[in-house]
C-alpha cells in the first residue's frame, strides 16, 4: 500500500504592503519543481587517487519554478501576482502541504519572473507564472 496522495497543496506569494502580506494564488493546479541545487566543484589534484576525480559542494542555486493556475478573471491576487512580475519584485513565498497533520510548509523569496496568459477555445483559460527561489529555504 502507499502513502502517496494527490492535490492538497496552495501557493502564497507577498503583496506590496509593509510588511509583505502572504495571500494564496486563486485556483491553483500545478507547482514545478521548488527547490535548490548545489554548484558542483572539481577539486582534482595530485593528491587524488589514480583515476579518480573529487569534489565538492558549492554554493547552493535557487530552483526556477512555475504555478499553474485557471485563468479567474474577477481574481484579487492573480492581478497582484502579474504587477509583481512588471515591477520586477521580489517577493516572500510559501508552498503549503495541507495532506499531513501539522502542515509542511517551504517558505523562501522570490523573483516574480514572469507571467503568461493561455486562451482556449475548447478547454480551461490558463495563467502559469514564473519565479525564482533566491536566498534559503525554511522548512516547516
Amino acid at each position: 500500500m502507499t502513502a502517496a496522495t494527490t492535490s492538497n497543496w496552495q501557493c502564497y506569494i507577498g503583496t506590496a504592503a509593509s510588511p509583505q502580506v502572504l495571500t494564496s494564488i486563486e485556483e491553483v493546479f500545478s507547482i514545478s519543481g521548488v527547490g535548490k541545487t548545489n554548484e558542483l566543484i572539481d577539486v582534482t589534484n595530485f593528491d587524488s587517487a589514480a583515476g579518480t576525480m573529487e569534489y565538492i559542494a558549492g554554493r547552493a542555486d535557487g530552483a526556477e519554478f512555475t504555478v499553474e493556475c485557471n485563468y479567474v478573471p474577477g481574481a484579487t491576487h492573480q492581478p497582484v501576482v502579474m504587477t509583481a512580475v512588471d515591477s520586477q519584485a521580489t517577493r516572500l513565498a510559501r508552498i503549503d502541504y495541507t495532506g499531513s497533520s501539522p502542515n509542511k510548509t517551504w517558505s523562501f523569496s522570490a523573483v516574480c519572473l514572469g507571467y503568461e496568459i493561455s486562451p482556449s477555445v475548447d478547454d480551461r483559460n490558463t495563467i502559469t507564472f514564473t519565479f525564482k527561489v533566491t536566498g534559503d529555504i525554511t522548512r516547516a
